[in-house]
């Protein structure tokens, strides 16, 4: 059983990592991230990240104590009284349970885009500029939900290791294969080319189709654009069909909200291929 480091005083300098958690300060020379409440910290620590320290109150320490004492020995495990964590994070988001993760370079440790994207039926989920943390998180919940097997993010995209994304993605960000490359147009275009990928634009516009006419292929690219412009000229370039989600008694002038869209065109997708 790995020791617990029990702390009694919250001035202890030991707790001094998980004081003031700013992203940006985590993300520059520290290279971290923070990951937040139990549900969170479990699917975490389930999926294999590295992980760089773990501040959990009691009750959440005796719930996840098998997860906890499979860390490695390197990484501190500290514990506190239940209902302390606000003293020493400042905010009450944690529900009892706090880790600091190491950030990987640009995607997702283990399993890749690119072995997904090898795996027919393969459904991708692209970003092209989607800039609110909290559509992010949402496109990585739909992703695991509606069955995507990775999203690729593009230029302009927020931060996937942002603690709220990581929250609104109920830590789905941990078990969805990601990866933001340096060129995100020439990967979707590989995999069009070099895996037969069919990519799909979803945006309400004058020449789109009604999603029901949706071309279904056994490997599918489906991208969305930012919440202000939707696609990029380059994105839409590279679509093979653009779809559009229809409103009631016609009402087509007034599109969705990104993440709304994407669970609806995920889900569309997957009930038309097994239909």
């Amino acid at each position: 059983m790995k020791p617990m480091l029990r702390i009694d005083d919250l001035d202890d300098p030991r707790l001094d990592a998980f004081r003031g958690l700013r992203d940006a300060d985590l993300r520059g020379a520290r290279s971290l991230f923070t990951v937040e409440s139990e549900r969170v910290l479990e699917r975490f620590l389930r999926s294999g990240w590295p992980v760089d320290s773990v501040l959990v109150e009691e009750d959440v320490h005796g719930r996840l104590q098998m997860l906890l004492d499979d860390l490695d020995e390197t990484v501190p495990v500290y514990v506190t009284d239940n209902g302390s964590l606000d003293g020493v994070s400042g905010y009450e988001f944690h529900r009892g349970a706090l880790a600091l993760g190491i950030r990987p370079s640009g995607r997702s440790p283990g399993l890749g885009i690119e072995d997904a994207a090898a795996n027919p039926p393969c459904t991708l989920l692209a970003a092209d500029g989607v800039a609110h943390v909290d559509n992010m998180g949402s496109l990585f919940r739909n992703a695991a939900c509606l069955g995507a097997s990775g999203l690729v993010l593009g230029p302009g995209c927020a931060d996937p290791l942002f603690r709220k994304t990581i929250r609104v993605s109920s830590g789905h960000v941990f078990g969805v294969p990601w990866e933001a490359p340096a060129d995100f147009h020439s990967m979707l275009d590989a995999f069009r080319k070099e895996l037969d990928f069919t990519i799909i634009g979803l945006e309400l516009c004058e020449d789109s189709d009604d999603i029901v006419n949706m071309t279904i292929s056994d490997r599918t690219i489906m991208i969305v654009g930012s919440e202000g412009t939707g696609l990029s000229e380059r994105s839409r370039a590279l679509c093979d069909q653009i779809v559009h989600i229809p409103g009631l008694a016609g009402n087509d002038r007034d599109s969705l909200n990104v993440a709304v869209s994407s669970a609806i065109g995920l889900h569309e997708l997957g009930r038309r291929r097994r239909w």
